[in-house]
């Protein structure tokens, strides 16, 4: 399946969609990206080729990168690089945001997500109208900046992450697919959606329930994004 992995398309995608956060400061130039790489890889004392390795990658790889002016590192490889080097991938691509894995982003703005249902979590459901009532919109702290939607899950087949009754705060704006995260997906259409785990090799949109019943859902073309899951929300 083929997917954009060029960075720069990606998120000069997503800084033209979403015209809220132009004030701000966007770098998503490939040397930028690479400066980000180089500071953390000064601050932990190791090299591009012990990086590369810590990631599971080709000890050159990095390096490779760097010599070559016009190529850009695949999506997931650079993934792998961030998780290694304890960077959050969005402040690497876009120097937005908490800097480390660990970081807590107490000073970003509050999403108002408004709040809809139309996602059932055991399958595709009809979607509706968001709801019109006294709180159509749901505050959520901590977030990047994105295109923020709530849903409220129907169902078991997520519930090792997501129990019935519960909020997932979806980003519209993140339709980039890794594999193991978290999304909601549509027909072409927009008919139908569900929110499952995104697998590759084959690709498939996966269960993560304590149910059994619930089986794999393999593709033959690729899916439609809706939106990554970036939070579960749920009273105890």
């Amino acid at each position: 399946m083929m997917f954009i992995n060029r960075l720069s398309n990606v998120f000069i995608s997503l800084s033209i969609r979403h015209r809220k956060f132009e004030n701000h400061a966007m770098d998503i130039s490939r040397e930028k990206i690479l400066d980000r790489i180089s500071e953390r890889l000064a601050e932990l004392k190791i090299t591009e080729n012990e990086a590369s390795s810590r990631a599971g990658l080709e000890r050159t790889f990095l390096s490779q990168i760097r010599r070559s002016s016009t190529r850009w590192p695949r999506v997931d490889n650079l993934q792998r690089i961030c998780d290694a080097l304890g960077l959050r991938t969005y402040w690497v691509t876009t120097g937005l945001g908490p800097r480390l894995i660990g970081d807590r982003d107490f000073g970003a703005d509050v999403a108002e997500a408004p709040m809809g249902s139309w996602v059932a979590a055991t399958g595709f459901s009809e979607p509706t109208a968001v709801e019109r009532g006294e709180n159509p919109y749901l505050p959520v702290p901590g977030l990047p900046p994105g295109d923020y939607l709530a849903l409220r899950v129907v169902g078991d087949s997520m519930n090792l992450v997501a129990p019935e009754g519960s909020v997932i705060i979806v980003d519209r704006a993140d339709t980039l697919l890794q594999p193991r995260r978290f999304y909601v997906f549509a027909t072409p259409d927009h008919a139908e959606a569900t929110f499952k785990r995104w697998m590759s090799r084959p690709d498939r949109l996966e269960p993560y329930s304590t149910n059994p019943a619930h089986e794999a859902i393999y593709l033959d073309a690729p899916p439609t994004v809706i939106g990554r899951v970036r939070k579960v929300m749920m009273d105890l």
